[in-house]
Order: C-alpha cells, then structure tokens, then sequence
C-alpha cells in the first residue's frame, strides 16, 4: 500500500505501533517503502523527511535509532513499554556500572539529561568528542543510547551556514514523556506482563519473521 500524505502516514504508526524509517524488519513496511519517490527533499507538506520531525512534535511517536543503526518511530503509548523491554528495566547507572554502558554513552546521556533538549553540534562540542576521528565514538555512543531508548530524537535545528543540513535534537526519553508530553511517570513494571502484552500486539499483525526479528531485538522469546 502506498501513501502520500502526513496523515496517512500517522494512520500507519498507529496502526503498525513500530513503524520503521527504511526496510530493516523482514516482511514488515518502512516510511521508504510505502512513500514515492518524488516527494522527498522538497520541504512541501508532502515531504516525507520533514515527517519524522512532524509525527513526533505532534505527539504521535518516538523517533530514534532503536534497533541497530536504522531509525525506526515507535507509537508513543507503547513506547514506555519498549523501553522498558530494551533496557530491561535496568537504569543508565546499573548498565554502566555492569559494564553494559560505554563512558561516552553514559557522558553523553548525562549531558543531555541536564540540557533537557540539546542539538547534536552542540552535544558533540560538550562531549569533548570533537576531533575528526573522535566522529566514530561520538556517533557509536548516540546509537548506543537510543537502542536501549535512553534517548530520543525531538526535533531539528537548522544550520547557520546557508544550504547547511540540519543537527538533530536530543531529549532523554523520561524528560520527554514526562515533561514535553506531560505523562506521569511510568510505575514499576513486570516485564513477563510487558512481553505477553507486546507479543500479543504484534502477533496478529506480523509475519513469522518480521515476529522473529521482534523477538530478537525485543527479548520477547
């Protein structure tokens, strides 16, 4: 099925709850995948790349790079429960502390819990990862926190250089349920509940290896 509108790309988030950026879940549809091509990069309203700003300032997604290095939006009900499948109901201190966590992840995700909201030019001059090959590390700690949902992609700012691209902004993902979207703050959860409950959600709706490839990365199994 083929979309061309904002709207019905929003019908396709809610109705899929997972809905990544481009193919990475097997038999499974991505924003690339059901949009045409001729639309991108144009900054119209049926620009599909100013989309994944606008589903997320409108409240209806996460946005961010949680399975693996391609982004993916995440219905924002079921988002606290992903998070909690992909951390495992394990805070950043625990993971550093059990070596789960790089130090520049955990530098970085302190930096923009303080921020509140930070663009990445400015979060890498903070970092204090600024050298040219100090790119990697910096990049791998991002991706890092946003597979375990630390952290969210909420917006975009836009270069001061003329035809510049636009720098990516942070949130930690609690400071953005709880303050930007103003939703209590989530209660202790068992996760043998959240499994049933997302495995249930996706079962019917899933081939078996789109569902296989969930399971993986989800912990569900």
């Amino acid at each position: 099925m083929k979309i061309s509108t904002y709207e019905e790309f929003v019908q396709q988030v809610k109705q899929y709850k997972i809905f990544p950026f481009s193919d990475v879940i097997p038999e499974y549809p991505s924003l690339t995948s059901v949009v045409s091509d001729q639309h991108w990069h144009t900054g119209t309203e049926l620009d599909p790349w100013l989309w994944r700003v606008r589903i997320v300032q409108d409240e209806h997604a996460a946005y961010g790079k949680f399975f693996g290095t391609k982004a993916s939006f995440i219905q924002t009900d079921l988002f606290p429960s992903i998070k909690s499948l992909l951390t495992q109901e394990q805070s950043v201190e625990d993971r550093y502390s059990s070596g789960m966590m790089s130090k520049n992840a955990r530098n970085i995700y302190n930096i923009i819990n303080e921020a509140g909201r930070i663009d990445s030019r400015n979060l890498r001059k903070a970092s204090g990862l600024t050298d040219k090959e100090q790119k990697k590390e910096y990049e791998r700690a991002l991706v890092e926190l946003q597979n375990f949902a630390d952290i969210v992609i909420t917006g975009a700012q836009e270069s001061d250089i003329e035809g510049g691209w636009s720098s990516m902004c942070f949130e930690c993902s609690d400071h953005w349920l709880q303050e930007t979207l103003g939703r209590p703050a989530a209660a202790a959860a068992d996760l043998s509940e959240i499994k049933t409950a997302v495995k249930a959600e996706f079962s019917q709706s899933c081939t078996g290896k789109a569902m296989k490839y969930l399971d993986k990365k989800l912990k569900l199994a």
